[in-house]
């Protein structure tokens, strides 16, 4: 057992050691938050360009020019942005972050935080232009003029679309309205058009309903709800939607992590066997050691690297949602599992990489062996939101007992906020670290045959051949 040890350590130093995996590991997340840094930056500082033109507004009635100047009247735009400045303090006070209507006590300033999602912090100046005539003719006048340069956008509209909307009509069926922009127009700008343009449109619907239009669109908008979650105990806890959607993202973020962290040891492992093999420094050791002990003591060395990698990264998560106050994202057993399934993923993983090193001498050969199996087990990523969505569903359900999707196909099920049949969860862990050892057994035949061998690589019929070997 000393020996296993001994290779364990040596293959655990000589990887961890490497100025190349300290960087991947180290540097990679402090080159992310450094980007992630500098962009804030940029978007807090960010001034979007001025927006002055004409819209020209060609319609039968000639009224939607006129709501469209109400629209695009400076005021409008500014009880717009404000509304947005409103939201992402919201948001940001969820995430514990402190805000001031001025940053003057050391919060962030209102209207930076909402830079990013501001449709325009920069000025807008809009000249709306009644257009005459709705022919073929004039409208290729239109287009021929915002071509040119000397309109920002020319909208035509149809008598149809100016009519109240039939309920039993669905929305995709209903009559539509022309919006022409120039090519260069930026494409927030082209949205704040078609936003209001398409305001101006209900505006005068509601006037021919016989309503005030401000108070129609008053009523018609959705109120902001106060969410919470009830809990079996009878607590409960606000969720607004940005919280919803960071929970959304959370079961992804636990399957990405386990995923680095076993293929990142996984493709050491089988990167070192490979090239141990190949300079024949693979003999010299098992002159002194047997393939089982190599093998043992290669895969444990690796695991304690992989462990490692997801130690760092789960530690920076962690720290995060401590940093932002936002710790109830994630259940506390969520973290208990992950380690379970960490095991789990990485001696399935190991075991693959280890055979495949030892049957091979070259990378492009392993690569060819690898492929059917790394297919079957990107499926839980291609799959990530329908089994987080539905983790009781059937996909998830088969998914979570098929080696070796089982731990990746679970942890994304099990930090999903719908809860999992009970019975599922002992019974795909008994499942799955059963699999494993059958997986490393059979790896260790492959091994054992294998690493000594030289020449043409063995095709998938061989290796099946080579486990009935005693």
């Amino acid at each position: 057992m000393s020996k296993v040890f001994i290779i364990a350590w040596r293959e655990f130093r000589q990887t961890v050691l490497k100025k190349a995996f300290l960087i991947g590991i180290i540097g990679v997340p402090l080159l992310i938050a450094a980007i992630g840094g500098a962009t804030a930056l940029i978007l807090i500082n960010h001034e979007e360009p001025p927006l002055v033109g004409t819209v020209a507004v060609a319609d039968a009635s000639g009224r939607v020019a006129d709501a469209a100047r109400i629209e695009f009247h400076p005021d409008q735009i500014a009880e717009e942005f404000a509304q947005q400045v409103e939201q992402a303090m919201d948001v940001a006070t969820e995430m514990g972050i402190p805000t001031t209507a001025s940053g003057a006590s050391g919060g962030p300033d209102a209207a930076a935080i909402a830079a990013g999602a501001s449709f325009a912090r920069g000025e807008v100046r809009i000249e709306i232009e009644s257009a005459a005539g709705m022919d073929d003719a004039a409208i290729d006048r239109l287009r021929e003029r915002v071509r040119n340069g000397s309109l920002l956008a020319a909208a035509v509209i149809p008598s149809a679309v100016l009519e109240a909307p039939d309920p039993a009509v669905p929305e995709e069926e209903r009559p539509t309205f022309d919006l022409f922009v120039a090519d260069d127009l930026d494409s927030q700008h082209t949205d704040l058009i078609e936003r209001r343009i398409g305001q101006a449109i209900v505006r005068v619907r509601a006037a021919d309903a016989g309503l005030e239009p401000d108070a129609a669109m008053a009523l018609l908008r959705r109120p902001w709800s106060s969410t919470a979650r009830l809990t079996d105990t009878g607590e409960f806890t606000p969720e607004s939607s940005s919280t919803r959607e960071l929970k959304q993202m959370i079961p992804m973020a636990f399957m990405m992590l386990l995923w680095i962290a076993t293929f990142t040891a996984g493709q050491h492992l089988m990167m070192s066997t490979i090239e141990e093999k190949s300079n024949r420094v693979m003999e010299v050791l098992l002159s002194a050691v047997s393939p089982m002990q190599l093998m043992s003591g290669k895969i444990i060395g690796q695991g304690g690297v992989g462990l490692l990698i997801m130690a760092i990264y789960s530690s920076l998560g962690v720290g995060s949602l401590i940093t932002f106050a936002a710790m109830h994202l994630i259940d506390p057993t969520d973290l208990i599992y992950l380690a379970v399934y960490f095991f789990m993923a990485y001696f399935m993983v190991a075991s693959l990489m280890a055979a495949v090193g030892g049957a091979v001498s070259d990378i492009r050969e392993a690569n060819t062996l690898l492929t059917p199996v790394m297919l079957l087990m990107m499926v839980p990523l291609m799959l990530w939101l329908p089994i987080s969505h539905d983790p009781g569903g059937p996909v998830a359900t088969v998914f979570s007992f098929i080696p070796p999707t089982i731990p990746f196909a679970m942890i994304l099920r099990v930090a999903a906020d719908e809860p999992v049949p009970f019975w599922q969860i002992p019974a795909t862990i008994a499942w799955g670290y059963l699999c494993m050892l059958a997986m490393m057994w059979m790896a260790a035949k492959v091994f054992r045959v294998g690493v000594l061998m030289y020449g043409k690589p063995p095709s998938p019929l061989e290796l099946v051949k080579w486990l009935r070997y005693s």
